[in-house]
């Protein structure tokens, strides 16, 4: 079983996906090694958060290879090599970049682009799910079903993130959502309340005057501007999947694959054997 664990892992990407993959695997290293040497928290924090987020992130970077351990009952065993080669680069820029890198801080609205980014890929990823299920179950679904499938999944992942979010937050004192607007300031090494860049906003003279009011709304902003960016995200990559469903059209349909195994398999059976089914 291990010769075929790791013949699939080494021979099913292609060279360059693996340079690629154990690249950013790498710099998450490093940076993991390095936040242990010199540990870096915000006020109130855990001490190793920085290491900790990162090494989750890791293990995220190998989900294709931790698939191909799973029997074939299971669908993340059919996931092609190529999700990973979207999916890595997502935990990659979150932890590396955003935790690591401080790019939530430095760079304006980084946040904000990936929750939009982050919706793309999680409706990419719904589609290789459900297209992992046809291949392990043998169905044929029409693909724009596909499509709505990955689309909705999209928002589960999405409304998982913010419960993750609150629960972090809420039980373990993190800043997540940034209900601490203070905390949030400090570890952006900003001084005026002002000065911290928001996609949003939301500091009208008609509804918000006051800075009062617009520091109590700010974690409520962070949350619904993250929500209203999954769903600018999440729409066009569906109706981009409806328009090019690649897993369901041309040599790589897999309908057409299914359905050719399934007549094989029925042409391949014998009197004897559907006497016995």
């Amino acid at each position: 079983m291990n010769e075929s664990f790791l013949k699939r892992c080494t021979t099913q990407p292609k060279k360059w996906e693996l340079i690629y993959w154990w690249t950013l695997r790498g710099l998450m290293i490093f940076g993991i090694i390095y936040r242990l040497i010199k540990p870096d928290a915000q006020p109130g924090q855990f001490l190793y958060y920085n290491s900790l987020q990162m090494t989750a992130n890791l293990v995220g970077m190998f989900a294709w290879e931790i698939g191909q351990t799973a029997s074939k009952k299971r669908f993340i065993r059919y996931f092609a090599p190529s999700l990973q080669d979207i999916t890595i680069l997502g935990f990659f820029l979150a932890s590396f970049g955003g935790a690591f890198l401080n790019f939530y801080y430095i760079i304006p609205h980084y946040d904000k682009i990936l929750h939009l980014t982050g919706c793309v890929e999680a409706v990419y990823v719904g589609y290789e799910m459900i297209t992992a299920m046809q291949l392990r179950d043998k169905v044929v679904i029409a693909p724009k079903y596909v499509a709505l499938a990955a689309f909705g999944i999209a928002f589960v992942f999405a409304a998982g993130w913010e419960l993750f979010e609150f629960t972090t937050d809420q039980y373990f004192g993190f800043d997540a959502q940034h209900w601490n607007w203070q905390r949030t300031m400090d570890a952006a090494g900003i001084q005026n309340f002002e000065d911290i860049p928001i996609l949003f906003k939301w500091s009208t003279p008609k509804n918000f005057p006051d800075l009062e009011t617009q520091k109590q709304r700010f974690a409520i902003m962070d949350t619904m501007g993250d929500a209203v960016l999954n769903a600018l995200g999440a729409v066009p990559m569906y109706l981009f999947l409806r328009k090019f469903p690649f897993h369901h059209r041309g040599k790589n349909n897999v309908n057409e694959r299914i359905a050719a195994e399934l007549a094989a398999a029925k042409e391949a059976e014998t009197p004897e054997t559907v006497a016995a089914d």
